[in-house]
């Protein structure tokens, strides 16, 4: 009886990664299982020098880095606003209301424009973090809302501020 319990455990284990059809445990591509499709791992890209001028939100976050690369080199963003720089921004204190984003991007409380991956852009309270830059950044839970992020996601997003 132990025997047939033990094997019927083991069935049911191995149902849960059962090879292409998806389950807890698939071991599959991005998107698949707990925590994945995150950002891509293998670019080594580093954009270190500021922005200034007009330039679109396609134009900041593109899809792929080399565009991002480019718009940065030769980009405007208008009205004196500088890009701050890139930073991957997990979920802040979700107690504290309001858009706001605490970053190591910038000295003092300011507003700010968060441009997310997808392009969508919001304006937001930006706050000092007191790290070091490329610490990563908190962002609020609204602002992970409206910026339509899952709220278990690591986004790459780009911080522009006068």
């Amino acid at each position: 009886m132990t025997r047939g319990f033990s094997i019927l455990a083991v069935l049911i284990m191995a149902g849960c990664g059962n090879g292409g059809l998806g389950g807890l445990f698939d071991g599959g591509g991005a998107g698949s299982g707990f925590g994945r499709g995150g950002p891509d791992a293998t670019s080594s890209e580093v954009i270190t020098e500021a922005v200034t001028g007009e330039a679109a939100a396609e134009d900041i976050a593109p899809e792929d880095s080399s565009t991002r690369a480019a718009a940065v080199a030769e980009g405007d963003t208008g009205a004196g606003d500088t890009v701050r720089g890139f930073t991957v921004a997990s979920l802040g204190d979700a107690t504290r209301p309001g858009l706001w984003i605490e970053t190591p991007l910038v000295d003092r409380e300011r507003v700010a424009t968060v441009v997310a991956p997808n392009g969508t852009t919001l304006e937001v309270t930006a706050r000092p973090s007191g790290g070091e830059r490329g610490s990563g950044s908190r962002l609020s839970i609204g602002a992970f809302q409206a910026l339509g992020l899952d709220l278990t996601s690591l986004p790459t997003v780009t911080v522009i501020a006068d």
